[in-house]
């Protein structure tokens, strides 16, 4: 016998011979129901009283294939929806075909996608956007599919990245029973007011997975992370908007060095960490970046704009940067910015232990707010250094040779000759407020002097430039 219409529902087919059945033509999906309903009124054919009945229901949504019928394929079953079906081919030997569908307010252009046991599930035929209703098989010959170590589970991802049109993305793992069942899967899609699509322009940065380490919050103790995101020295909400696209539904390369996670599949730094499910690796928010645990945002133009979660699960907010800028100079003028007492520069700030060629050791710790490279005095002897540990109280890096140095050492601010019309101060860590005497000299123009407080924003001090009509 060949195949042969199903009466009532002839874009399906069955062989009795073989006990098949089979999707045979058009493009229309019905629910298992109506399959199950025409089998119902094909077996109560005279023609086919002889034959064994090729389809049992169980609940209004749950089914199975006895009697050793089979479908020709499983492509056939991407033409049901709205309800689970078992083929049963031996008592343990069976295939179960879970019913899978989304809910929720969710965008007009939303398109889903499905992940099972690290590969896309193919959506049924015909979908485009919007909701999806398919059947998945999450038991194949009487062994489950598991999926995060879940038996019989499907994530489902919903991820829109289009240019102008960004969307908070979502994601559920949702798992079927042993019979399969229908299983609402939870969606919810949301303009991102933050990514505007521009990602795929952002260049430079990069993603590195692995055991990172970083004194974020300047405390002088370094804290594990799980993965370095190098901003390449854009800003925080480019970061972020790359990082997004990085993870888009498109993207079907490795999220990073480290990591073979497909990108559109990617969803956090470690399994056993909390899922950040609008942004894998981190949402924005008032103009500051709040990352996933684990998750380490280094070079970046506005690092004050960053709060970290470190392995640990501990917040890790940068220390304020704050940075002096004195304005209104012309090349080669002199410039000091100092800390002041009484209108006075502090000479006597740090009190000499130990110098040698390249380092200054002085007693106590250094504060946070010392510059991490700049200009160091001993008296009125000019060094410079390009490092400091601070619970050591020592500079590195220090030029010329700094043997024999004895007595007082002191830190400008700002300590150099102008090469424009501004100059600016390394940036420093706040800690509290504090007096500074800004002083230009250059001949020919009378010297300037001004005072001012340094707060958590800095400050700018601008020079008045008189010519000294007298000076020869």
């Amino acid at each position: 016998m060949a195949y042969v219409n199903i009466p009532t529902l002839t874009d399906w087919q069955y062989d009795e011979s073989i006990k098949k059945i089979k999707h045979n033509a058009n493009t229309a999906r019905v629910t298992v129901n109506t399959l199950y309903s025409a089998l119902m009124d094909l077996a109560d054919d005279a023609g086919f009283m002889d034959s064994t009945v090729p389809m049992s229901a169980q609940t209004p949504v749950e089914y199975t294939l006895i009697n050793g019928w089979e479908f020709s394929a499983d492509s056939d079953l991407g033409y049901l929806y709205g309800g689970s079906i078992v083929v049963e081919k031996a008592t343990t030997d069976k295939d179960v075909w879970a019913n899978f569908y989304t809910l929720g307010t969710i965008e007009a252009d939303a398109v889903m996608y499905l992940y099972q046991n690290g590969v896309l599930v193919t959506s049924h035929p015909g979908y485009t956007t919007g909701h999806i209703d398919q059947l998945v098989k999450v038991v194949s010959a009487g062994s489950a599919i598991s999926t995060d170590s879940i038996a019989r589970a499907v994530a489902v991802f919903a991820r829109n990245n289009a240019s102008a049109n960004a969307d908070l993305y979502d994601h559920f793992v949702a798992q079927a029973s042993a019979t399969g069942g229908r299983n609402p899967v939870p969606i919810a899609t949301a303009p991102d007011t933050n990514d505007d699509g521009t990602g795929t322009s952002v260049t430079g940065v990069t993603v590195v997975f692995g055991s990172p380490t970083s004194d974020v919050d300047g405390d002088g103790n370094t804290e594990p992370y799980s993965v370095t995101v190098d901003g390449g020295g854009n800003t925080t909400l480019q970061v972020y908007r790359r990082l997004k696209f990085l993870t888009r539904r498109e993207n079907t390369a490795a999220i990073g060095t480290g990591n073979a996670v497909e990108g559109r599949f990617y969803r956090t730094a470690n399994s056993s960490y909390a899922e950040v499910k609008v942004a894998p690796f981190g949402t924005y928010a008032g103009g500051k970046f709040f990352g996933a645990r684990g998750v380490l945002m280094t070079n970046v133009s506005d690092p004050n704009n960053r709060s970290l979660l470190d392995n640990n699960n501990v917040v890790r907010n940068p220390p304020t940067q704050f940075t002096v800028t004195v304005t209104g100079v012309q090349s080669g003028d002199r410039v000091l910015v100092a800390r002041a007492t009484a209108g006075v520069p502090n000479k006597t700030q740090f009190t000499i232990s130990a110098a040698a060629s390249t380092t200054i050791t002085v007693s106590g710790t250094l504060p946070a707010d010392i510059p991490s490279a700049g200009v160091i005095r001993v008296g009125d002897t000019r060094f410079t250094y390009t490092g400091v540990t601070r619970a050591s109280g020592i500079f590195t890096g220090v030029s010329p040779s700094a043997t024999g140095q004895t007595g007082t050492a002191w830190v400008p601010i700002i300590d150099d000759v102008a090469a424009g019309t501004s100059i600016a101060s390394p940036a420093m860590t706040y800690v509290s407020d504090f007096d500074v005497v800004a002083r230009m000299r250059k001949k020919t123009i009378l010297p300037f002097e001004n005072t001012a407080t340094i707060g958590s924003t800095g400050a700018s001090i601008s020079v008045v430039r008189t010519a000294d009509t007298i000076v020869t």
